[in-house]
């Protein structure tokens, strides 16, 4: 009867270290990073089994979180916020994702300034506009 259950539970540790199964759902400190513009303030969520974790990160910084599963868990970012449950901006002068993105192991924003993802200040869309040159 032992060598059954010792069988089934080396089978199942073999095929979750073939098929990748058990490290992309171990928690694990992942990254984020507000990547708005100067003077922004990204308001970030992060949907996981436990409840939802929610904090602020002004512009160019970075956080590391605790107890995130990639892949399972996910997040959505808005400028200036709130995060809304649909991840859409509440309002025409603020960003949101537009979709809940499972979070990777590596960095984790989508914001991109080059793209004209943000809210507009007092100057505009067009001030948040960058040339091919200024890109990185």
């Amino acid at each position: 009867m032992k060598a059954i259950f010792l069988r089934a539970a080396l089978g199942a540790a073999a095929f979750a270290a073939v098929s990748g199964v058990s490290p992309a759902f171990a928690q694990q400190t992942v990254t984020f990073l507000c990547n708005a513009p100067a003077g922004h303030v990204c308001q970030f969520q992060i949907n996981t089994a436990s409840g939802p974790i929610n904090f602020p990160l002004p512009s160019g910084q970075r956080t590391e979180i605790a107890n995130i599963r990639p892949h399972a868990d996910t997040y959505c970012v808005c400028d200036p916020g709130p995060v809304t449950a649909d991840c859409k901006a509440p309002r025409l002068d603020h960003w949101c994702l537009g979709s809940w993105l499972a979070v990777d192991p590596g960095l984790n924003s989508q914001n991109d300034i080059a793209n004209d993802r943000f809210a507009a200040g007092r100057e505009g869309p067009a001030a948040l506009r960058r040339t091919a040159d200024e890109q990185d």
